[in-house]
């Protein structure tokens, strides 16, 4: 039951609405989650307590479905192209009438947006994989001076992924009222949530007292 709860519609107060949820303000967005300073050594944190076996899962597949998004954005914009330019898809196929163009272009636009959403929240979830090796390197260095340039890659890789879960929140925002655009945009915020904590557990690594 308390799963169950945890699924349901939670728009309270004022936000950006995609998926059936509010994200925070739209503002918030644009911020990177990770300005606040922590004390202590912390260890990085790969995924939020509240996700499930399935929503874990979702890792597993992020190169393949990295690549495939990138395949289905390039195929649909190059189809815009066409469709703009008013090109035949072959030498022998004819000149597409104005009705044509505009409704093949607008599908086309519909599916690269789609595709492009997908894409940068699993590049998101990229940058935070890589951001969390980092940090668990930079956590098991010894000496804060060792523990520096991973902390520092971490931090970098952190930045990283929020941009591109910006980029992915954002369009995914526009798909907000499906499930498909619900699911693209809790990828791309959680990923830049991880992200910004393995990053604060990294910069936590530089700052323990010495031994």
């Amino acid at each position: 039951m308390a799963d169950a709860e945890h699924r349901e519609q939670h728009n309270h107060g004022s936000g950006t609405f995609v998926g059936g949820d509010v994200h925070g303000g739209l503002w918030q967005v644009f911020l990177p989650p990770y300005g606040k300073k922590t004390s202590g050594n912390q260890a990085p944190t790969k995924r939020w307590p509240e996700l499930d076996d399935d929503e874990e899962d979702d890792y597993e597949d992020r190169l393949e479905s990295l690549v495939g998004s990138a395949w289905i954005a390039a195929s649909a914009g190059l189809a815009v192209v066409y469709a703009v330019m008013g090109w035949p898809w072959t030498d022998h196929d004819p000149t597409p009438g104005v009705a044509a163009r505009i409704g093949g272009g607008l599908v086309a636009l519909y599916a690269c947006l789609a595709a492009a959403s997908a894409f940068f929240a699993r590049l998101a979830q990229v940058f935070e994989l890589w951001s969390e090796q980092c940090a668990i390197t930079a956590a098991q260095s010894r000496g804060r001076l060792v523990a520096r340039p991973p902390a520092s890659m971490s931090r970098a890789m952190a930045g990283l992924a929020a941009a591109a879960a910006v980029a992915g929140e954002l369009l995914a925002s526009l798909y907000g009222w499906s499930s498909y655009g619900g699911e693209v945009s809790q990828r791309a915020h959680l990923a830049r949530l991880n992200a910004a904590a393995n990053a604060r557990s990294a910069r936590a690594a530089t700052k323990r007292p010495k031994a």
